[in-house]
């Protein structure tokens, strides 16, 4: 039986319960079964249904996962059954679907479901360890997290393990169906005193919650990854809250959390690339990232995982150009990455959000396309000249983008990623 902080509290709306409360709760609905001979996965209704699953699932060191309702499309029904594992109802452990033939079980592993960056649905296999990465900081002060991922994403599986193996830390999971209304809410309720997220996320609470709200929040650490992080968001944030502690994370479901960065800056020092006193490897290959880790699910001979990131050296920094196969703009035989061309559009002060793509053309092969929302609304035709402007000052002309989609909203994945 796995230890866990039996004593940290998850914070529903008005309504705490720690955790022993909630592996009680699953008991009541799992005890009656044995499954500790079969790799099951617990389909629940709620958050609070989730959690309890994953208590009593880690507590027993069961062969478990977690998986929304709302997720249980064909494909999905497929990946499971190929993969033999049994999908379960959480508030009684009924069969849901058909029984599957059983095939090796292993103690203590937890199936996480992931669709990456390419849309297609496989099935990543962790461990307590593998998703306890918080195991290697000595110190960590107490703090309540606000936790907007959604449910069975290798993300929250991380915040519930701090959770769950970390004295002092408690958790306000983000109701998905408005995420920035729970966020404000939990601000209101001053429960709220950390929070991992994504860029995207942040950009999305920027436009939804009054400024003043957001202000009040008693924010000690801030956490970011799930995609690039850009020099403005960060800026943004560190305006807003001088008190707390900014740090940009990069981790994937295969290499687990591998890098940390609390400089302020986007990107990551190049000397990280030569030291060898680090649990942690990390390297560049013909300008791809590789990373050698412990929390790694997966990795070559040598324990490095290809993680399919393009990256590129300026100066003393590292920075994220985007991922193999999706990327490059070939304008006329001018070479431009897209990331690039984005980052210079958010710092601009009147845009939230950017996300620049190719787009075909005859003579030149290809044009970037920007898509943008805008702080307030503004005449487009104003909008387009004012951001033109902006980005010949600093951009090379095939750099800069031709055509320009105003929209209302950011369009955020559930994901949380853009």
């Amino acid at each position: 039986m796995t230890n866990l902080c039996d004593l940290n509290f998850v914070h529903f709306g008005d309504v705490s319960v720690d955790i022993a409360g909630l592996r009680a709760q699953a008991a009541v609905a799992l005890g009656a079964r044995d499954l500790s001979a079969e790799r099951c996965v617990f389909v629940v209704d709620s958050v609070r249904e989730a959690l309890g699953c994953v208590v009593y699932g880690m507590s027993d060191d069961l062969d478990f996962g977690v998986v929304e309702r709302a997720r249980l499309s064909p494909e999905v029904l497929g990946r499971f059954a190929e993969n033999h594992v049994q999908l379960r109802n959480a508030h009684d452990g009924s069969v849901v679907g058909s029984v599957v033939a059983a095939d090796q079980v292993e103690a203590g592993r937890v199936t996480v479901l992931t669709s990456g960056t390419t849309g297609l649905f496989k099935l990543i296999s962790h461990t307590a360890a593998t998703l306890n990465t918080f195991e290697r900081v000595d110190v960590l002060p107490a703090n309540t997290w606000f936790m907007p991922y959604q449910i069975g994403s290798y993300a929250w599986y991380q915040m519930v393990a701090l959770c769950l193996f970390k004295e002092g830390q408690g958790l306000i999971p983000g109701d998905f169906s408005d995420l920035a209304a729970s966020f404000e809410g939990a601000i209101a309720r001053g429960l709220v005193t950390a929070i991992s997220s994504t860029p995207t996320f942040w950009r999305y609470a920027l436009m939804s919650i009054d400024e003043d709200t957001l202000k009040s929040a008693q924010l000690r650490s801030i956490s970011m990854g799930g995609e690039i992080v850009d020099q403005a968001i960060l800026d943004r944030l560190a305006a807003l809250y001088p008190q707390a502690r900014i740090r940009h994370i990069y981790a994937s479901s295969e290499a687990g959390a591998a890098i940390v960065v609390s400089d302020g800056k986007a990107g990551f020092k190049a000397e990280l690339l030569e030291r060898t006193d680090s649990t942690i490897g990390v390297k560049m290959e013909e300008g791809r990232l590789y990373i050698r880790s412990p929390y790694a699910n997966r990795a070559d001979e040598g324990g490095w995982v290809d993680t399919e990131d393009l990256v590129e050296q300026r100066g003393d920094r590292i920075y994220f150009l985007g991922r193999v196969g999706n990327t490059m703009i070939n304008v006329g035989g001018q070479k431009v990455f897209p990331q690039d061309i984005e980052a210079h559009l958010m710092a601009h002060e009147e845009v939230v959000w950017a996300r620049v793509i190719a787009r075909k053309a005859p003579l030149m092969g290809a044009l970037p396309v920007a898509s943008i929302v805008l702080r307030k609304q503004m005449d487009e035709m104003a909008a387009e000249r004012m951001l033109t402007a902006h980005c010949e000052a600093v951009l090379a002309e095939y750099a800069t983008p031709r055509m320009w989609n105003f929209l209302s909203d950011i369009p955020m994945k559930d994901s949380l990623k853009s």
